[in-house]
């Protein structure tokens, strides 16, 4: 993707292209599915640096980013433009996902929140505060009813932020000193999180409220992000160069 790459998240856009956020090229970059053209969306100069996380696009076809490094951002991919602003509290936003309505929050890592983004700005945020003090959010997901799911990696717990009710709830992951790095929902509303310390992917049901842990085969296996189509729970293991599948069935 050119010299000094270094692409951290991919997602697919309403385009069918991949969607890369590259920290070594401080870009946005798009991969067409079809000719393998690469865009670059550069970000503006006097951003450099900001520790590119994920991205995700909101109802209107906008893509959202966020930066370590205290940023978060948009592509306005009609008219080639980055726009970046500074996020409230500073230094932490990381994960960011879409609800099926196209309403987009983040969570910051350093920040220990999670925040939702007015789409209609060029990014203002409204901070939301888990229960749990210190908690580290790390990655966020939404379900198919807009619920709100968090990565809690300091806390090594599981939470869930209701917008509707504008309540929480949070469960403790098994085993001793638990660790939740990704959180992913599938098209059945389970929800999967990635455990570090057993070097599992644990699944829950919101109906149950109970966890399986699923033992990940290769040691070490460090699975930072989570996706999936139906029947399939797809893990890139950072720690061993490995991309893995776990197939659900029906």
């Amino acid at each position: 993707m050119g010299p000094g790459s270094a692409p951290h998240g991919v997602i697919v856009g309403p385009d069918g292209a991949a969607w890369v956020t590259d920290g070594g090229l401080n870009a946005i970059v798009r991969v067409d599915p079809v000719s393998e053209a690469v865009g670059v969306f550069k970000l503006p100069a006097n951003r450099p640096a900001v520790n590119l996380n994920t991205a995700a696009f909101d109802a209107h076809g906008i893509l959202w980013f966020t930066g370590q490094r205290g940023i978060l951002g948009h592509v306005h991919i009609e008219k080639s433009s980055v726009f970046v602003v500074d996020a409230p509290r500073g230094a932490g936003p990381y994960g960011i996902a879409a609800t099926p309505k196209g309403e987009i929050y983040y969570a910051s890592l350093a920040g220990n929140h999670i925040a939702k983004i007015d789409t209609a700005t060029e990014g203002d945020a409204t901070v939301i505060e888990p229960p749990t003090a210190g908690q580290g959010a790390r990655r966020v997901w939404s379900d198919s009813k807009g619920r709100i799911w968090v990565s809690e990696w300091n806390a090594g717990q599981l939470g869930m932020y209701d917008p509707a009710s504008s309540q929480w709830k949070e469960w403790k992951l098994p085993g001793p000193g638990p660790k939740a790095y990704a959180v992913f929902v599938d098209d059945r509303d389970i929800v999967w999180v990635s455990e570090w310390t057993s070097n599992a992917l644990v699944s829950f049901d919101p109906k149950t409220e109970r966890f399986t842990s699923h033992p990940i085969p290769s040691p070490g296996a460090n699975v930072r992000q989570i996706l999936g189509r139906p029947g399939e729970i797809w893990i890139p293991q950072s720690g061993t160069d490995k991309l893995a599948v776990l197939r659900t069935g029906e």
